[in-house]
C-alpha cells in the first residue's frame, strides 16, 4: 500500500468514525439506554447457581450442531449480503449440504473442510482492511454485514486497540448472561466464591470492567472494589454515552445487588492502593481475587515484591494478552497465583483457566458458545509455520456472526481429561501457548514476529535488568520517512550497553530461518534498528505487547 493509499484509507476511517458518532444519533443512544434500564433489573434478579450453570452448559453442548445450523440458517443463509454466504456459494455449499455435512462428519470436521475450500476470513478481511479474494471472485466485508439479526438490550463498547484499530461491539445482556454460566463454573473450579473480589480494568468504552461486574453480580458475588482506568471517548457524544451507561449500570446494580461498587479512578502510579487493599483484607482473614490484564497483575506483584510484602492467598484472573512464564513467575514470587482467561474482540469469551493445568496459560475452550479449529494452510512466513485459529459463533446473541474467522491468534490444541470442574461438564478441549501473530514491514519486506514474548520478557531482563513489560519493539517512521524498528527500554531498567542490547535484538530477529538472517542483515546495513529510553506503550487497559505498531 502506498502512502497516498494509506492516507486515503485513514481519511475514510475518520469519516466512518464521524458517521458513527454524529450528534443525530443522540436519540438512538437515549433509546438504547432506556432499553438497557428496563432490562437491567431482571438481569440482576435472575441469579445463577453453580448447579444451574453446569446443567445449562451440558444441555448447550448436547445441542451444539443444531444450534450452529440454526444460527447459520438465520444469520447467513437468510441474509443475501452476508460475506459468508458468498463464500459458501463459491464452495457450492447450500444449507442442505451444510446440514448433511454437519450430521455426517461433525461440526469441527465440517468447519475444517469448509476452510480448505476457502470458506474463512482472515483478520484483515474480517475488519475490512483487505479485499476478500477467492479465485476470480473478490469483495469487501462491511461491519454492517456481520451484525446480529435482532436488537437486544445492551451497550456499545470498543476493544482497546492494542494491536490495531479499536473494534466497536454491541454487547447484549443476553450474551453476558450466557457468559456468566462459564464464569460461575470457573469460580467453582478454583474455589473463588469465598474470596474478596476486585476488578482493575478500564471503564467504558472498554468493556472489561463492566462485563466482569455484571457477571459477578449475576452469580451472586459481591465485588468489593472497582479500581478503574479511565478511557477517553472518541468525542464528547461518545464520552457522554459511556459515562451515562456506566452510571446507569452502577446505580441499578447498587439497588438490586448490595455492595455493587462504583469506579475508583487510579493510574499506574497509584497501584499501591490495590496492594494495600489486599493487605487490609488479609488482616481481616480474607483472601483476595483480582480481575485484570496480565500486565497489570505483573505490575501489582512486582510492586508488592519491591515493598517487601506478600500477596499470599491472592488470585489474579488475567486476560487481554498472552499469560507467559515470566509473568507467572513474577506473580508467584510475590506469593500470589494466577488463572488465565482468554477473550477477544468482537465480544468473544473463548477460554476459562484450567484448575489443573499442565501448561502456563492453559484454558478450556468455551465450546458451548463457539467452535475453534486451525486454519488448514499455515501462514506464509519466514519462521516456523503458524496455523491461525478460526472461530465460529454458536450463540444466537453473539455480537458478530463468525464463520471460520481469524482474530490474529494461534495456539496449541489438546483434548484431555484433567479432572477439574470445567472438564466434568464437558469442556474437554484445551488451548495453551496462546499467542498473537503480527508483522512489521521495513525495507520492503514483511517479518512475522511470531513468539517474541520469551525474548522480551525473559532473555532481555535476565541479561540487562528489569522484568516483563520493560522492553518493547516499535515500528515507526523517522523524520525522513524511513521505517525504523525502535527498541524501547523503560528508564527504570537503569544503564544498559546500547550497542550490546541492539546486537542481541538483531540476533533474535535473525533466528528461525536463512530468510530471517538475510533480513536482519539488511536492517543492520540500513540502520533500521535503534534504541530509545521511555516507558513502553500500554493500551488503555494497561496491556504491553512485545510489538507496537502505531495506527
Amino acid at each position: 500500500m502506498t502512502k497516498l493509499q494509506a492516507l486515503k484509507k485513514n481519511l475514510q476511517e475518520v469519516r466512518s468514525d464521524l458517521r458513527e458518532l454524529r450528534p443525530g444519533e443522540i436519540a438512538t443512544h437515549v433509546k438504547g439506554m432506556f432499553s438497557l434500564a428496563r432490562a437491567l433489573p431482571k438481569f440482576f434478579r435472575e441469579r445463577v447457581t453453580v448447579e444451574q450453570a453446569e446443567e445449562e452448559i451440558k444441555r448447550a453442548l448436547e445441542r451444539r450442531e443444531e444450534r450452529f445450523l440454526e444460527v447459520a440458517r438465520t444469520r447467513i443463509y437468510e441474509h443475501p449480503a452476508s460475506p459468508y454466504l458468498k463464500l459458501l456459494k463459491l464452495a457450492g455449499c447450500e444449507f442442505s449440504d451444510l446440514t448433511t455435512q454437519v450430521h455426517r462428519y461433525g461440526l469441527e470436521a465440517t468447519l475444517e473442510r469448509l476452510a480448505r475450500e476457502g470458506v474463512y476470513l482472515t483478520s484483515d478481511e474480517f475488519k475490512g482492511k483487505k479485499e476478500v479474494v477467492r479465485g476470480r471472485q473478490s469483495f469487501w466485508v462491511s461491519p454492517g454485514d456481520l451484525k446480529g439479526a435482532v436488537s437486544l438490550p445492551g451497550f456499545v463498547a470498543h476493544s482497546s486497540g492494542a494491536s490495531g484499530r479499536p473494534i466497536r461491539t454491541v454487547l447484549s445482556l443476553d450474551l453476558i448472561a450466557a457468559w456468566s454460566l462459564g464464569h460461575c463454573v470457573l469460580f467453582s473450579a478454583h474455589r473463588l466464591f469465598s474470596h474478596s473480589h476486585a476488578v482493575y480494568d478500564a471503564m467504558l468504552p472498554a468493556s472489561g470492567s463492566v462485563i466482569n461486574l455484571l457477571m459477578n453480580a449475576r452469580v451472586g458475588i459481591v465485588t468489593d472494589r472497582w479500581f478503574a482506568r479511565k478511557v477517553r471517548g472518541a468525542n464528547s457524544l461518545a464520552s457522554w454515552y459511556h459515562y451515562m451507561t456506566s452510571r446507569l449500570i452502577v446505580l441499578t446494580g447498587k439497588r438490586y445487588c448490595p455492595g455493587f461498587p462504583g469506579p475508583e479512578l487510579i493510574g499506574i502510579e497509584e497501584i499501591h492502593r490495590i496492594v494495600h487493599w489486599v493487605l487490609d483484607r488479609r488482616r481481616e482473614g480474607k483472601a483476595c481475587c483480582i480481575r485484570t490484564t496480565a500486565s497489570n497483575a505483573t505490575r501489582i506483584a512486582r510492586l508488592a515484591w519491591e515493598m517487601g510484602v506478600s500477596l499470599e492467598g491472592t488470585k489474579f484472573i488475567v486476560s487481554g494478552e498472552p499469560f507467559t512464564e515470566p509473568k507467572r513467575e513474577a506473580i508467584e514470587r510475590a506469593g500470589a497465583g494466577a488463572i488465565a482467561f482468554y477473550g477477544a474482540a468482537p465480544g468473544m469469551y473463548i477460554g476459562f483457566g484450567c484448575a489443573d493445568p499442565l501448561n502456563t496459560g492453559e484454558v478450556h475452550v468455551n465450546e458451548y458458545m463457539l467452535a475453534v479449529v486451525n486454519r488448514p494452510t499455515p501462514l506464509s512466513q519466514n519462521g516456523p509455520p503458524i496455523s491461525p485459529l478460526l472461530f465460529t459463533t454458536l450463540h444466537r446473541s453473539a455480537s458478530a456472526m463468525l464463520l471460520n474467522v481469524e482474530i490474529g491468534d494461534y495456539a496449541t490444541f489438546a483434548r484431555r481429561d484433567c479432572g477439574c470442574a470445567l472438564e466434568k461438564i464437558g469442556l474437554t478441549l484445551h488451548l495453551h501457548h496462546i499467542r498473537s501473530y503480527d508483522k512489521f514491514t521495513s525495507e520492503g519486506m514483511n517479518y512475522f514476529y511470531g513468539d517474541l514474548y520469551a525474548f522480551f520478557e525473559q532473555t532481555l531482563p535476565s541479561e540487562f535488568g528489569g522484568g516483563p513489560g520493560d522492553y518493547q519493539l516499535v515500528e515507526e517512521e523517522d523524520g525522513s520517512g524511513q521505517t525504523r524498528l525502535t527498541l524501547v527500554v523503560h528508564p527504570e531498567v537503569g544503564a544498559v550497553d546500547e550497542a550490546k542490547i541492539l546486537l542481541r535484538l538483531q540476533e533474535a530477529l535473525a533466528q528461525g530461518s536463512s530468510a530471517n538472517q538475510f533480513q536482519s542483515g539488511i536492517w543492520q546495513d540500513a540502520g533500521t534498528l535503534r534504541i530509545r529510553r521511555e516507558a513502553p506503550h500500554a493500551s488503555a487497559r494497561g496491556k504491553i505487547l512485545p510489538l507496537h505498531i502505531p495506527r
